[in-house]
């Protein structure tokens, strides 16, 4: 059965307390995946440890900044005292300011690009150590979006730019792991517009957005590939959303 699939397996989730974070962060605890959550704000995540807890699963909040180095380090050194190995990191935290060139701040495009890029390439780099350490086994799988393969609007300049900086990076680690025979498999998930706070803050039900489980199933189903396979890029949207 489905829910058996991930049982024993130790996952760290980013930006796990609402939209996609919280949807994947309940779909593997509900596989039987042990759940480590990770976000700002403390409230949030405690709340799906508690909803995941209650569907009999397990959890284990730790509240941070992903963008502080100190605090990445210490959340993976948490992880490695608790469980002693990483076996899945979902790389989901992100932000999505917008803004003409004329109006964006240095500071505003810089702080998109330290959380949605450098932050990636630090709990990645943090995560294959730990997976190397045990037995250079894994599933790296990052959120990017459709923005990481085309620039469809004015006005989204930090956003766009860090979707295609962070296609290049898992790229690039993707082939260097792969290369050298590890078994760390590293991917991405490029959705469109996703029914979340940071698309749709009004709530509004709007048909043309994806829903965040659809994103987690995706995710779901990299994560439960064979060892050996690294589903690297996988490009999911609604119809009405292609752009040609």
């Amino acid at each position: 059965m489905s829910e058996l699939k991930l049982r024993g397996k130790i996952a760290l989730v980013t930006g796990a307390g609402r939209g996609i974070g919280k949807a994947t962060s309940k779909l593997l605890a509900k596989n039987g995946a042990e759940v480590v959550l990770t976000a700002r704000t403390a409230s949030e995540i405690d709340k799906v440890a508690e909803n995941i807890v209650e569907d009999n699963g397990g959890a284990l909040p730790i509240s941070g900044d992903i963008t502080n180095g100190s605090f990445v380090t210490n959340l993976f050194s948490q992880i490695q005292d608790q469980y002693g190995r990483l076996d899945i990191l979902i790389n989901n935290a992100g932000k999505a300011p917008f803004g003409t060139i004329e109006e964006m701040s240095v500071d505003v495009f810089r702080s998109c690009l330290e959380l949605n890029v450098v932050a990636v390439f630090h709990c990645t780099q943090e995560a294959v150590k730990l997976m190397k350490a045990r037995n250079d086994e894994g599933k790296i799988i990052n959120i990017g979006s459709v923005r990481s393969h085309w620039s469809e609007a004015g006005g989204d300049g930090a956003y766009n730019a860090s979707k295609f900086a962070l296609k290049g990076l898992i790229e690039t680690v993707a082939r260097q792991l792969h290369g050298t025979g590890s078994k760390i498999c590293v991917g991405l998930i490029c959705p469109g517009g996703v029914d979340t706070s940071l698309v749709n803050p009004s709530g509004e039900p709007n048909p043309r957005l994806l829903r965040p489980s659809r994103v987690a199933e995706a995710v779901l189903h990299a994560v439960t590939s064979p060892p050996d396979v690294n589903i690297y890029d996988i490009t999911l949207f609604n119809m009405s959303q292609v752009p040609w």
